[in-house]
């Protein structure tokens, strides 16, 4: 993980230095390993200034690599925020950027080194033999990455904050994931072969979009070995054969065999992704026996089966965290209290006030975790926000999710920047201790939803037109995941110096998935808690967690009570605008 900042100006123009500062010090948050500044004469004549600032949290290699990388030789420059995890050919002893650092330094297409990345990155990078400034995210949005254009200059960073003028707080967007930027300062652009389209200009110089391109796509007048090739097709639009009309209760023995295996194949790609996510964390302490892993857990479906992956590839002498959140919420704890006649005393309510709905799920899992791994050290850490606290933070966490500003954005930042801090305790057996997670890599669920059917419009949309419409409503969630909330995830789990990892946006699970029929994943026919995620339910029985496959969708605003923490608020939606 690493903070990028980047500005591209006129030397008679330059980026207020008071702006630049203040954006060195929000991503230096991200990165607290090491933090440096490069820049460069760029620009026919060198008429351009180009900045470049990393910060780096080392989680990749045996040793520490400090950005932005700058080759003696070449000029390059390189900020790279990202993990490598297939696609490159290196050790697990080498860093990845040091690795893409040459493999880019010595390409005649960029793009070519790009698409071959397994992982979520987000990058800039300066060409000098070429002059020309790359820059973009992965195809699925997975790392942050942000811009201000004006007609004379480009400001790029991780992460920004919700500037006090209107004016500016404007100007500010997350770049799309949509594919790779290109600023030729030459004049040039590469191959007129390729897909491209300017989409607006610096300083008389400018700046086209090579987009990400289906494999489904005709690529009769492209050249498909040079473009960014997406590396998951669209979804397998076949049409079940079963009857509509059937309601199921159990599965139908015919189906059983055929289902077994492709619960085992599933099984064998989401299992790597875990692997790769968790197996080569370098230590950053002397004490190999802390974790290095921890997992946002709710206890729900999606982050147990994460858990119990993740299980298998750590030392068993290891710990596991498990970070559980729940909040104070005195909306809902007013609501509780009048529907009851005899109020409950002082200590059970104190007690009460964390038993979300989250909580609760989050306890039976860790349960259903020690009894198929008991020798492993699961640390059930149960964060309780009291509402003092959360307002206390609540404009620092507003800030951190920008531009993004709903406040459905802030329920949920809010619930991950407390949750991805790690402050809380261990309650074994009624010992009560303190405990603060310092694992750098925390593991999300987050995806599993989208591809396989865990969201009632899902259901809604099978309801309405059958297969082909829930067909349809999959493909929708599929396509916008790089649209939707990634970034600023990104931006809110950083800000404590740690790092989310995917696993089920692995592209090799949602390439593996997209090619699935539709009824292996999910077959809306049976009910709640069997019928959203079929496949993955099956998975959680093979793991041992029967208990747990059948845990329904909750999203973790209702799950962890952030959503309408006041009583003056009832009718805010989630939709609406933060308050200035």
């Amino acid at each position: 993980m690493c903070g990028i900042l980047f500005s591209l100006t006129s030397r008679d123009d330059p980026i207020d230095s008071s702006v630049w500062q203040s954006l060195i010090d929000l991503n230096t948050k991200r990165g607290p390993d090491s933090q440096t500044t490069r820049e460069a004469n760029v620009g026919q004549g060198q008429n351009l200034v180009a900045q470049f600032f990393s910060s780096v949290l080392h989680l990749r290699g045996t040793s520490k690599v400090v950005q932005p990388l700058e080759s003696t030789t070449s000029g390059d420059i390189l900020c790279w925020n990202g993990e490598v995890f297939d696609g490159l050919p290196m050790s697990t002893e080498e860093n990845d950027t040091q690795v893409l650092f040459g493999q880019l330094g010595e390409a005649d297409d960029i793009l070519k080194v790009i698409s071959r990345i397994e992982g979520p990155f987000a990058f800039v990078f300066w060409q000098q033999r070429t002059n020309t400034i790359w820059f973009g995210r992965d195809c699925l949005g997975r790392r942050s990455l942000l811009w201000r254009r004006t007609d004379t200059s480009l400001l790029i960073c991780s992460t920004a904050k919700r500037w006090e003028s209107e004016e500016e707080r404007s100007m500010w967007e997350e770049i799309p994931a949509n594919g790779v930027y290109g600023i030729h300062l030459d004049g040039s652009s590469i191959s007129s072969s390729l897909r491209k389209e300017e989409v607006f200009n610096i300083d008389n110089h400018p700046v086209y979009l090579y987009p990400w391109i289906s494999p489904d796509d005709d690529h009769d007048n492209l050249d498909r070995d040079s473009s960014l090739v997406l590396a998951f097709p669209k979804l397998n639009r076949a049409i079940p054969s079963k009857p509509m009309a059937e309601q199921l209760l159990e599965p139908v023995l015919e189906d059983v065999a055929m289902m077994h295996d492709h619960v085992k194949a599933f099984q064998k790609v989401l299992d790597e992704a875990v692997r790769v996510r968790v197996a080569d964390i370098p230590f950053h302490s002397a004490d190999h026996d802390q974790p290095r892993v921890a997992i946002l857990f709710s206890g729900g479906l999606d982050c147990i089966c994460l858990a119990a992956l993740a299980d298998k590839h750590l030392p068993i002498h290891e710990p596991i965290d498990l970070l559980n959140v729940a909040f104070e919420n005195p909306r809902s704890q007013n609501a509780k209290k009048n529907k009851q006649n005899n109020p409950p005393s002082a200590a059970a309510d104190a007690t009460a006030t964390y038993d979300t709905p989250d909580r609760i799920t989050g306890r039976e899992g860790v349960q259903e975790l020690r009894l198929i791994s008991p020798k492993r050290q699961w640390n059930f850490v149960e964060i309780n926000v009291p509402y003092h606290e959360a307002m206390a933070h609540r404009q620092e966490i507003i800030d951190r999710m920008f531009p993004l500003d709903t406040v459905m954005d802030l329920s949920i930042a809010m619930a991950l920047w407390f949750a991805a801090r790690g402050k809380g305790e261990i309650n074994d057996d009624d010992n009560i201790k303190p405990y603060h997670s310092h694992a750098r890599v925390l593991i999300s669920g987050l995806g599993a939803d989208e591809q396989l059917g865990g969201y009632s419009r899902h259901r809604e949309a099978f309801r309405r037109g059958g297969w082909e419409q829930l067909i349809d409503e999959t493909q929708l969630d599929v396509d916008r995941i790089s649209t939707r909330n990634l970034g600023r995830d990104d931006r809110i789990i950083s800000d404590h110096g740690k790092e989310a990892r995917f696993p089920y946006l692995s592209t090799h699970v949602v390439n593996h998935l997209c090619q699935l029929p539709i009824d292996i994943k999910m077959d809306m026919r049976y009910g709640r808690g069997f019928g959203e995620k079929l496949l993955l339910r099956q998975v959680a029985v093979d793991l041992g967690l029967s208990k747990a496959s059948r845990n329904w969708k909750r999203a973790i605003q209702f799950g962890a009570k952030t959503a309408k923490m006041t009583g003056d608020r009832r009718s805010e939606k989630g939709q609406h605008k933060l308050e200035s």
